[in-house]
């Protein structure tokens, strides 16, 4: 299966060393033009191997940030449900939302630097956009668009 743009944007930020939340920002800020400015990433900082305690997985509060700010703009048809909705596709889709829990499913392979959580984060990504595309790109006078020029 090809990678999204969601995902390589994603998984190339956590290479450079952006964490999992920031490179989930960083991703909405490239794909639709969402202003996320460097105080914002600081921010998202201490999100990093769920807020380094092993709790809540940093890339899923990236999400729920980025959805957040898109909200501002652009109503999600599922409302006050946003959330709840985004969370349950996340845990269906990598059993848990604790970080300490999807490490611990992980092969051994996978538990060696930082891969698993790259590809988790580039997955994340790329839900994230599943869940926005169709919202984004049918709004009208916003200041976040689609952004076309994203490779």
């Amino acid at each position: 299966m090809p990678q999204s743009k969601a995902y390589m944007i994603a998984s190339n930020e956590m290479r450079s060393g952006l964490n999992c939340c920031q490179s989930i920002l960083f991703t909405a800020s490239k794909l639709w033009d969402m202003p996320v400015d460097e105080k914002t990433l600081a921010m998202a900082s201490l999100f990093a191997e769920g807020m380094d305690s092993g709790c809540t997985c940093g890339a899923l509060v990236g999400m729920m940030m980025a959805s957040g700010l898109m909200k501002k703009s652009f109503p999600h048809p599922s409302g006050d449900k946003l959330a709840s909705q985004i969370h349950d596709r996340f845990k269906q889709e990598f059993g848990s939302t604790c970080c300490r829990s999807i490490k611990a499913k992980r092969s051994i392979l996978e538990k060696i630097g930082r891969d698993g959580c790259i590809k988790l984060t580039g997955r994340a990504a790329e839900i994230l956009a599943e869940e926005w595309d169709g919202v984004i790109n049918n709004g009208k006078d916003s200041d976040i668009r689609h952004n076309p020029d994203v490779k």
